[in-house]
């Protein structure tokens, strides 16, 4: 299959997508529509929890068997993708933290929960009326009979083998899921690597309660990988450092929610007294929307949050994708300048107790856009003003948008940011 004219759509494939391959297109195009018939949308909302804590809820087959669960907060939607099918929802008030349902727990069980058909990039009043489908109100006299439900690490890691493989488990940077093959096949193919693959969650050491969790996300087209030489400047007898991986190719707001139910699980489960949030280009998009994701008693414990070359404002070239190649790539949509996703991004602040460390790449200028640029990104993107205006910290670095991850400049910030935090809590 040909490639599209270069002059087609010059910026995103080139600069962002790093490829210019037609069968690539068609291939992100096609599984987007094969989406839509190999899979169905369970979603539903915590109208309400007696307790006023957050609510566990687990995803059955018709065997009562776990798929998956959910963290869900009081008033908040929750969702679930996955193949066509019958399925079951039991949410339960897990009052005393072993994260099973015990006899005086207070739990809802839908066993015919209903299913929607799936769509890729719903806008704010559809996922509305979806998270309308399945209701859940917990209160204390909430006790019928239920199937049983463990939850625990122990169990999940026994009988689930993904979350055996891609939860908290001890990695390298070399470590095959991280490879080109699979960059790609996230970036171009997402649903065959949420099927071989997976979103993970990875430590390079095992996990240790006394250390305060970073979690590093990676930008498009890319993988933990990114991240390896400014890891080797991180005090890691202080700092867990915690690799979230996720497909690049699917709708931004999908792997900001995986984020979001990645880092209330570890606060739930774990409870540490501090987290901490770095992204490169892209996945500053994605981490930003997953901490507004977050309830208020869920983002106490998050105190810094750095962004390294995120293009806020978009790209000008996911445009002219749009604009000029008739497939869906939900990746353009999202990255377009004025998108629904990026629009959304500022329209609520962060907790003021978040110290935000904003680190803008200026050099490699590439001529084929029209503007300053780091050789990737328009430099007016990264520094959108509604970025700039939350910023604690604003940093510009003579480097390129790759060549800032291996910097020494940006070593030397990253501690300094590391060292200048609050000696408790995250309260300036």
């Amino acid at each position: 299959m040909s490639s599209f004219p270069s002059s087609t759509v010059p910026g995103l494939l080139a600069l962002i997508l790093s490829a210019t391959s037609g069968c690539s297109l068609f291939d992100v195009h096609n599984e987007m529509q094969q989406a839509r018939q190999d899979l169905v949308l369970i979603a539903g909302r915590l109208h309400s929890n007696e307790s006023g804590r957050s609510a566990l809820v687990a995803l059955l087959d018709t065997r009562e068997k776990l798929v998956t669960y959910r963290i869900a907060a009081p008033g908040e939607a929750f969702y679930f993708t996955e193949a066509q099918g019958a399925y079951q929802l039991l949410a339960f008030d897990d009052r005393n933290g072993n994260f099973a349902l015990d006899q005086e727990e207070p739990r809802q069980w839908l066993p015919n929960a209903q299913g929607a058909a799936l769509q890729v990039q719903p806008d704010d009043a559809a996922r509305a009326d979806l998270s309308l489908a399945n209701s859940i109100q917990l209160a204390s006299n909430d006790l019928a009979p239920a199937p049983a439900i463990d939850l625990s690490l122990e169990v999940l890691r026994h009988e689930q083998p993904r979350i055996r493989r891609n939860y908290l488990q001890p990695v390298t940077f070399s470590d095959p899921r991280f490879n080109l093959e699979n960059i790609q096949l996230g970036a171009w193919q997402p649903l065959t690597f949420l099927r071989e693959v997976g979103y993970g969650l990875y430590l390079l050491k095992p996990w240790d309660k006394s250390k305060e969790p970073i979690f590093l996300v990676h930008g498009i087209n890319a993988s933990p990988q990114d991240w390896q030489a400014l890891a080797e400047g991180i005090d890691t007898e202080r700092f867990q450092l915690v690799l979230f991986h996720y497909p690049s190719g699917l709708p931004l707001n999908n792997s900001a929610y995986m984020l979001s139910v990645s880092l209330r699980d570890v606060q739930r489960r774990y409870a540490p007294e501090r987290m901490h949030v770095m992204a490169h280009s892209m996945g500053g998009l994605v981490a930003r929307r997953a901490l507004q994701m977050l309830s208020a008693d869920e983002g106490q414990a998050l105190c810094l949050f750095i962004t390294l070359s995120t293009p806020w404002d978009g790209h000008p070239s996911a445009t002219s994708g749009l604009q000029n190649v008739p497939l869906e790539v939900p990746v353009w949509k999202d990255m377009a300048p004025g998108s629904a996703y990026l629009q959304q991004l500022f329209t609520s602040p962060l907790p003021a107790h978040i110290h935000q460390w904003l680190l803008v790449s200026y050099a490699g200028n590439n001529r084929l856009l029209p503007e300053p640029n780091d050789g990737v990104v328009p430099l007016s993107s990264e520094l959108r003003s509604a970025a700039q205006d939350e910023a604690d910290q604003l940093y510009l670095l003579n480097e390129n948008h790759t060549s800032i991850l291996s910097s020494r400049r940006t070593e030397e910030l990253l501690q300094r940011a590391l060292q200048n935090l609050p000696a408790q809590g995250c309260e300036r």
